[in-house]
């Protein structure tokens, strides 16, 4: 405690005696120094006192005059310039808006004049965004401008609306293409290549890329000119087609599977049901299956023989057309089976069960789908499989041996998609 104290008398002895010695400092200084440290403007090279008299004990009789910062007027200036071009902006705007709606296209035409003339004055506000001057001028009849590629190659292709001028814009474009009008009026247009392009461009507003490719693909011969074709096929090219050599499949279905050898002496013919989930890849086969099958063992005839398989089927496709696929696979895998009593509750049957039993398994076989619908990229139809199996049961029936097995599932393919290639072969000097 008493250490405590000491610290704390040390400390205010300490800030007293600093505040003695600022305030002996503070009186020999001259207010104006001090104002000086606090009054300064980082803008002006110097501060000026005009009329100023200190007294002799340090102060002024008159106030100090602090120069205004030049950045104000700047800013005032840089404001009013944005305000008024703001407005005259928006009123060429809203001029070329109304004499489009009325279609007074004369008017329209002297309008842009004046709002180009401003642009090149103009320091903060445009009169045209985005494409509006691409599409106004469709509407002049400026072909040589759309199809000016140095003025295409900045085209933005979006759907959003800024504005009355935009709007009316895109409105009166839309039904003119609805109407077949745009068909009509490209027709004016010397050149067949430019007619084919002026075309797509402006479908391009209010189409996706695979609507636009089809358009490129129906108009490939008349683009005769390379840089158009090859802007169009980089822009706006999408096209994909099913992907036949790589695809997932799912079967299910039943069958029965026949034992052979020492096997057959305890196991007659017995069901099967078959899952089994496919992925091909290059025609590849790659399957996980899983099979159950259950049969009455012979004797004695109170036991259950039950068996379940997870086999992988690696595999080729050896004959794929559009309805017909033929593959061929090896099998891993292993099973497990084992006995139980027949006729029992499950809770006295627990008691009387063998032991399970697992062990590897090895096979082949061959399944054959058949398809008699298609709808997009799902297919759908039967399967039919056929192969064997090896079988090991010596703790349970102490007997091994092959299974033959057979089965008809129903199988659905899904297709996965791949991007196409523009094919320019039909051109003899195709586009580089």
């Amino acid at each position: 405690m008493l250490h405590r104290f000491s610290h704390l008398f040390i400390f205010v002895f300490v800030t007293a005696f600093g505040m003695l010695c600022v305030l002996s400092f503070a009186a020999d200084v001259p207010l104006d120094s001090v104002k000086h440290l606090f009054v300064q403007n980082p803008n002006s090279a110097s501060l000026h006192s005009k009329n100023s008299n200190v007294t002799s004990n340090g102060s002024s009789d008159t106030l100090t005059t602090v120069e205004t910062s030049p950045n104000i007027e700047v800013l005032q200036s840089y404001a009013e310039t944005a305000k008024k071009e703001r407005e005259e902006a928006l009123l060429y705007r809203l001029a070329m808006s109304k004499a489009l709606f009325e279609d007074r296209y004369d008017d329209l035409a002297q309008i842009v004049k004046d709002a180009e003339a401003y642009e090149q004055t103009a320091k903060v506000y445009p009169a045209f965004f985005a494409n509006d001057r691409f599409l106004i001028r469709y509407f002049l009849k400026d072909f040589d401008y759309l199809c000016n590629m140095a003025f295409v190659s900045k085209l933005v292709i979006e759907n959003e609306v800024y504005d009355e001028f935009q709007g009316t814009l895109y409105r009166k474009l839309r039904r003119e293409i609805e109407s077949g009008k745009l068909e009509e009026t490209v027709k004016n247009i010397e050149n067949e290549s430019d007619r084919a392009f002026v075309y797509i461009i402006l479908n391009s507003f209010f189409e996706k890329k695979k609507e636009v490719s089809s358009l490129i693909e129906k108009y490939k011969y008349q683009l005769t000119k390379e840089d158009q074709l090859k802007f169009l096929v980089e822009r706006f090219w999408l096209k994909e087609e099913l992907d036949e050599n790589s695809y997932g499949a799912f079967s299910w279905g039943g069958g029965i599977v026949k034992s052979l050898g020492s096997l057959s002496d305890k196991i007659g013919l017995s069901p099967v049901m078959y899952l089994g989930i496919d992925f091909i890849r290059n025609d590849f086969l790659y399957e996980w299956g899983m099979d159950i099958n259950g049969v009455q063992n012979k004797d004695p005839d109170s036991l259950q023989f039950y068996d379940m398989r997870w086999d992988f089927n690696f595999g080729y496709t050896f004959v794929k057309n559009k309805h017909v696929f033929l593959y061929g696979y090896g099998t891993v895998g292993f099973g497990m089976n084992a006995f139980n009593v027949r006729g029992k509750d499950s809770k006295d049957k627990s008691k009387d069960d063998l032991p399970y039993q697992f062990y590897p398994a090895f096979g082949a076989g061959a399944m054959v789908d058949l398809f008699f619908t298609d709808k997009g990229h799902f297919h759908n139809g039967l399967r039919f499989r056929a192969g064997f199996r090896s079988l090991f049961s010596g703790d349970v029936l102490k007997a091994s041996g092959v299974r033959l097995y057979a089965s008809i599932e129903w199988t659905l393919h899904e297709y996965t998609k791949k991007p196409v290639d523009f094919d320019y072969s039909f051109r003899e000097n195709g586009v580089k």
